[in-house]
């Protein structure tokens, strides 16, 4: 019975390191999101959208932040 806590808990702790990691690469992974003075009129979003690549990191880290937090 005490053996299969263990593993339990060792399976948690271990999953939740891995997914730490993973949150901690997706972030860098991520380009900067600074539009210079163009964000201060909102111009900077006006013939640019969030580019693919931008939009899939910000979905996987959110995510994966949720599934750290549970």
């Amino acid at each position: 019975m005490f053996v299969w806590r263990y593993w339990v808990e060792t399976a948690v702790l271990v999953t939740h390191f891995v997914l730490a990691f993973v949150v901690v690469g997706v972030i860098l992974l991520q380009g900067p999101k600074g539009q210079g003075l163009g964000a201060i009129g909102g111009s900077a979003r006006l013939f640019h959208g969030p580019r693919p690549r931008e939009t899939l990191f910000t979905r996987v880290t959110a995510v994966m932040a949720i599934l750290f937090v549970l």
